[in-house]
């Protein structure tokens, strides 16, 4: 992803969003809620996965959302892990094959912080969904 940033919308934020436990309800949850925190917030068609490197047999609805901040990297972290543990989230929940809802900070001002989850198919069509490409 090239660096991004820009004087009036700050620097490009790539997000990846997850749900494995009521899926549609959690993940719009989620929507909401960074919407109000980021209104400017766009977001890719949710799909549909198989879980990956995942010992639980339920599928994910997932999706992605591009965002542009003037905050630091801390301070976008906190704010997801609160939106998190609004949504339902608890530390003993994927040790229990549950993921209600999950939110990684993927690309932050061009640099790949989970290069893994990047080479996934449904974090590549939704750039592409949202104008961007990696």
């Amino acid at each position: 992803m090239a660096n991004e940033r820009n004087e009036e919308r700050g620097v490009e934020v790539l997000l990846g969003l997850g749900a494995n436990v009521d899926r549609e309800r959690n993940l719009g949850r989620a929507r909401e809620m960074l919407r109000a925190r980021f209104p400017a917030i766009r977001f890719s068609e949710p799909v549909y996965t198989a879980p990956e490197d995942f010992p639980f047999p339920e599928p994910f609805l997932n999706q992605v959302a591009l965002l542009y901040t003037d905050e630091v990297p801390e301070a976008v972290a906190a704010a997801l892990k609160r939106i998190e543990r609004a949504v339902g989230r608890r530390p003993e929940d994927k040790a229990r094959g549950r993921v209600p809802i999950d939110i990684d900070l993927l690309c932050w001002d061009g640099r790949v912080l989970r290069p893994g989850d990047m080479a996934r198919a449904y974090v590549r069509e939704g750039m592409l969904g949202l104008g961007k490409r990696f």
